[in-house]
């Protein structure tokens, strides 16, 4: 079993590595936080002392990080993984980036003869901490081969997806959070406008559940979630708002319309100005309810 470098242990990256280290994986990893360097020392992890450090000793280095100036930081600093990597090492960046990103990045791996792919997940914590991640790999197809195995702990195998060259994954990653956003923006309007025309919002619920209002994120988070006010995170409202903009900047370049997605990123960006960026995604709610006076939550 090669040795795994592991850089961004936060609310999907830890539990992430500590199935690796379940698995058989040993584990060298760099964090910041004390408690978190401890929690992964108990769990048989080798602490290191720089992103670098983990280049240098693992055969393949995972990412998952926040945003594009975050893995910017983590792969080019002085002390970052380019400068620890050498030639037939496999950087797997499990980041939700920019596509035109990751291609820049892979591109400067590339010349250092260093292997690249990036493969953005999705599941939230919970199925990073069950192992049920959708996994959405991009770059070579003997890459991925390289990566199955890990692939199938972090995630489940039938939800374990090469999506073609690089960045492709980031761009299949992208459609679907521009998807689910929008999704959940839907719900919140349409909770709020059901809620204000006297409609009971349990019996709403309900309904939608058997009805062709239904979506994965109506189950997940109306009936446990918005309805019981409840918005720990388990997907920050702030990182919707981050791939959200990740998808309309693309569409601007692109030239493709995206009328609705650019709405639903106000939403975001609306609620995260009310307070609500660390809460889970779903408070979006709370913009509507401040826009049409209703209480939904």
């Amino acid at each position: 079993m090669e040795t795994i470098g592991f850089i961004g242990l936060g609310i999907m990256g830890k539990p992430m590595a500590l199935n690796l280290l379940k698995a058989g994986y040993s584990v060298h990893f760099h964090a910041r936080r004390s408690e978190v360097i401890d929690e992964m020392e108990a769990a048989g992890a080798t602490s290191l002392s720089s992103s670098k450090m983990v280049a240098e000793s693992a055969d393949i280095i995972i990412t998952i990080v926040t945003a594009d100036p975050q893995i910017r930081e983590v792969m080019l600093g002085s002390d970052g993984v380019l400068a620890g990597a050498s030639a037939g090492k496999l950087i797997v960046d499990m980041s939700t980036i920019s596509p035109l990103t990751a291609k820049e990045l892979g591109k400067m791996a590339e010349k250092k003869g260093i292997h690249y792919m990036d493969a953005p997940v999705s599941g939230g914590d919970i199925g990073a901490i069950n192992g049920t991640l959708t996994i959405i790999a991009g770059g070579k197809k003997e890459d991925f081969i390289r990566c199955k195995d890990i692939f199938n702990v972090l995630g489940k195998q039938e939800n374990v997806f090469h999506a073609g060259e690089l960045g492709i994954g980031q761009t299949v990653k992208m459609v679907n959070q521009f998807i689910g956003s929008v999704n959940m923006v839907a719900i919140a309007e349409g909770l709020a406008l059901g809620i204000k025309a006297g409609a009971d919002p349990e019996m709403i619920g309900k309904v939608v559940s058997v009805s062709s209002g239904n979506s994965t994120l109506f189950q997940a988070r109306v009936r446990d979630h918005i309805l019981k006010g409840n918005f720990d995170p388990g997907f920050f409202l702030d990182l919707a708002k981050k791939d959200l903009d990740i998808g309309v900047s693309l569409a601007k370049d692109l030239g493709v319309p995206t009328p609705v997605g650019a709405a639903a990123h106000q939403m975001y960006l609306a609620a995260s100005s009310l307070g609500a960026g660390k809460l889970d995604f779903s408070a979006v709610c709370k913009a509507i309810e401040t826009l049409s006076g209703v209480k939904i939550s």
